[in-house]
C-alpha cells in the first residue's frame, strides 16, 4: 500500500499516524505549524481521551495536567455541584499536541512540519494535496484532520448563524485558583456559556461559547463580549478579579457547526477519511471533543490497515457517536436558550445526580 497522507497534527491526525506507523506501514503527516501552538479547545480530557492516550503511551499527568473530579454548574448566583462520574484532566493543546507529534514520530511516522495544505484535489487514482512549501503531494488515501478549519476542496456543510468560540488563559489570584482546584465550572449566561478550569503550571483557561447574534451585539470583540458576559455572571467577576491574561489576544474560531456528523455522499472518494471535528462536532459543554478526535483517528487507521474504505469507517464511527451527540446537542440547546437556563439551573440544584447522568451519557464509545 502506498503511504497515506494525514493532513493535520492534532490528536486525531497524530493518533492515526501512530497506529499506522506502529503497524509497520509508512505514513506521512503534514502539520502547518512549525512549533508548539495554542488551539481553540476546552483543554478538557475526559475518561475516553485518557484511555486512548494510555493506549498511545502518552500520560497527561506527566505533562503537567491538572486533575479534575468535580463539575460545578453556575447560573447567575446559583451554584450546583457534583462529582464527575469519570476521571478527567486539564491540559493545554499546546502540550498535548506536541507530545502526540513526538509520539507518532517515535513510532516511525514521517512528520512534515511548517507546511500548509492549500487545497485537496481528487484525481483518477486518489488525491493531490497542494502545499505551500512542498508542492503537490500525491496520495491514494487521505486522512483529513484539520480540526475546526475546513480545507479548500473538502468543505463541511455549514448552517446560518453558527456559534463563535473564544479562549483566554489567566494567572488567577491564589484564592481564586484554589477555589477551582480539581474542578471545572460551567457558567451559563444569555446566549452562551463559559468553561473555567486549571491546566498545567497552575494557569486557568476560560473558554466562551456564544451565539453569533450575541457576539455581534457585543460589538464582535472580546472586550465587549467579556464585559456583557460578566454583567450577567457575577460568579466569574470574582474569579477574574485581579487575574492577569496570559495571551496578547484571545484565540477565536467562528461558525462552529455543533451537531455535525459526517455522512459521505454515494459519489464521495472511497479513501477520504474525515477525523475529529471533520467527522463530528460535539457541543463544547460535553467535553468529549478530544476523545472523539483520538477515537476517530485510531478507528480510521485500523480500518485502513484492514484494507477497508472510508464508508466502512464512517458507519463504525457513527454507531459510536450518534447517541452521545444527540443528547449533547439537546443539553447545549437548553444551556444556551435564555428562557431555559433557569430551568436547567433549577434541575441541577434539585438533583446534582442528574448532572452526573448527563455527563456519563454524553461520553462516546471509544472502543
Amino acid at each position: 500500500m502506498r503511504s497515506p497522507l494525514i493532513i493535520g497534527g492534532g490528536p486525531a491526525g497524530t493518533a492515526a499516524a501512530a497506529v499506522i506507523a506502529a503497524a509497520g506501514c509508512e505514513v506521512r503527516l503534514i502539520e502547518r505549524t512549525s512549533g508548539p501552538t495554542d488551539k481553540v479547545c476546552g483543554d478538557f480530557l475526559s475518561s475516553g481521551a485518557l484511555a486512548l492516550l494510555e493506549m498511545l503511551k502518552v500520560d497527561p499527568l506527566v505533562l503537567g495536567g491538572a486533575s479534575i473530579s468535580v463539575l460545578r454548574l453556575v447560573y447567575q448566583r446559583h451554584v450546583a455541584e457534583t462529582r464527575l462520574p469519570f476521571p478527567a484532566v486539564g491540559l493545554t493543546r499546546r502540550s498535548l499536541d506536541e507530545a502526540l507529534l513526538h509520539n507518532a514520530a517515535s513510532r516511525g511516522a514521517e512528520l512534515l512540519r511548517g507546511c500548509a495544505v492549500q487545497r485537496l484535489e481528487t484525481t483518477h487514482d486518489g488525491f493531490t494535496a497542494q502545499t505551500t512549501a512542498l508542492g503537490p503531494l500525491p496520495a491514494t488515501a487521505v486522512f483529513l484532520a484539520t480540526g475546526k478549519h475546513d480545507l479548500r476542496g473538502a468543505p463541511r456543510p455549514h448552517g446560518a448563524d453558527e456559534p463563535v468560540g473564544l479562549k483566554m488563559y489567566y494567572e488567577l489570584m491564589p484564592d481564586q485558583r484554589a477555589a477551582i482546584e480539581d474542578c471545572i465550572e460551567l457558567v451559563l449566561f444569555p446566549g452562551g456559556y463559559a468553561g473555567l478550569q486549571l491546566v498545567e503550571q497552575g494557569r486557568a483557561v476560560l473558554c466562551l461559547m456564544v451565539s453569533a447574534k450575541r457576539f455581534r451585539t457585543a460589538g464582535a470583540s472580546w472586550d465587549g463580549l467579556l464585559e456583557s458576559f460578566l454583567a450577567a455572571a457575577p460568579h466569574l467577576v470574582a474569579r477574574l478579579s485581579g487575574a492577569t491574561p496570559c495571551l496578547d489576544r484571545p484565540l477565536a474560531v467562528a461558525a462552529i457547526p455543533y451537531g455535525y456528523l459526517h455522512r459521505a455522499a454515494p459519489a464521495a472518494p472511497p479513501n477520504l477519511f474525515r477525523l475529529g471535528d471533520q467527522a463530528c462536532v460535539i457541543p463544547s459543554l460535553a467535553g468529549d471533543g478530544v476523545a472523539i478526535a483520538l477515537a476517530s483517528g485510531t478507528l480510521a487507521a485500523r480500518t485502513w490497515l484492514q484494507r477497508e474504505g472510508a464508508a466502512a469507517y464512517d458507519r463504525l464511527l457513527q454507531h459510536r457517536i450518534r447517541r452521545a451527540l444527540r443528547l449533547a446537542s439537546l443539553v447545549h440547546s437548553g444551556c444556551t436558550a435564555p428562557a431555559l437556563q433557569p430551568l436547567v439551573a433549577a434541575l441541577a440544584r434539585a438533583g446534582p445526580g442528574l448532572m452526573r447522568l448527563v455527563a456519563d451519557a454524553t461520553r462516546i464509545a471509544t472502543a
